[in-house]
């Protein structure tokens, strides 16, 4: 298996994850009977995301063991990427000019940083 898939599968398991700890964590004050922490250990969408977070990370120690780390780290900026997208897309967040400007220039230095 190509090393790059663990850059692969470390990025979108971290974004999927964090996206659903965002979803977990989306509605924390709408049972006001039941404390944050309670919602935390008891919300399926937080424990998912933690289990596959766990993966992502995972996929990043395997990543590490097989690339330097100067130049694995810089891959881990995509996953600013995957989180933009992921928020507009599921969360109806606004993706500002600035936002989209600021994505190309994180694909821009990965390609940069990569080709070192």
């Amino acid at each position: 298996m190509s090393p790059f898939v663990f850059i692969a599968f470390s990025t979108v398991f971290g974004v999927c994850g964090q996206l659903m700890l965002k979803r977990g964590m989306s509605n924390t004050n709408a049972n006001p009977q039941r404390s944050m922490i309670m919602h935390m250990i008891l919300s399926p969408w937080v424990i998912g995301g933690l289990f596959t977070y766990g993966i992502g990370v995972l996929a990043w120690l395997a990543a590490l063991s097989r690339f330097e780390i100067s130049y694995v780290y810089p891959f881990a900026s995509l996953s600013y990427i995957g989180i933009i997208l992921g928020s507009y897309f599921l969360f109806h967040e606004r993706m500002s000019r600035l936002r989209v400007l600021g994505i190309i220039v994180i694909i821009a230095g990965v390609l940069i940083t990569s080709q070192s």
